[in-house]
């Protein structure tokens, strides 16, 4: 892993919904190209990381079960609105980090992830964002069910 935290998603020092957007679509990126050991230098954390790749890529991709593989995909810009439309985001307070949750885009459908009926699931992640050196970084919080 990362030790010196130099694959961190470092985002600018701007409470913005559109950098936080930016940063979690370059998360889920990387867990779409199934470089799940990239996706877990890249965000901060503030205690040991709880996981490997292979725990990471097993929660995210058995999370919603059945019997066909689960895959994160990036969809077309039409459900990519969508998702970003419903994305959630709290500002950074006097006291507090700032917070957002996005849903990662999971089909099981994998072929043609431009398709645009192809059958999706949000799996929601939120994150805190918080100040590292000249920048913020995203923290994992949780999944959410």
């Amino acid at each position: 892993m990362d030790a010196n935290k130099t694959n961190l998603i470092r985002l600018p020092i701007k409470d913005s919904k559109l950098n936080c957007l930016n940063g979690f679509w370059q998360w889920v990126e990387l867990l779409a190209k199934e470089d799940y050991r990239s996706a877990l230098e890249a965000l901060y954390w503030s205690e040991k990381n709880p996981w490997t790749a292979e725990t990471l890529k097993k929660r995210v991709t058995t999370f919603f079960g059945g019997k066909d593989p689960w895959s994160v995909v990036i969809p077309n810009q039409r459900l990519t609105n969508v998702i970003n439309d419903g994305f959630d985001f709290k500002p950074r307070g006097r006291k507090e980090w700032g917070w957002f949750m996005g849903q990662i885009p999971l089909t099981t459908e994998p072929a043609d992830p431009k398709k645009d009926d192809i059958p999706l699931m949000g799996l929601a992640a939120s994150f805190f964002v918080r100040p590292h050196g000249p920048h913020y970084v995203m923290e994992f919080e949780i999944f959410h069910a």
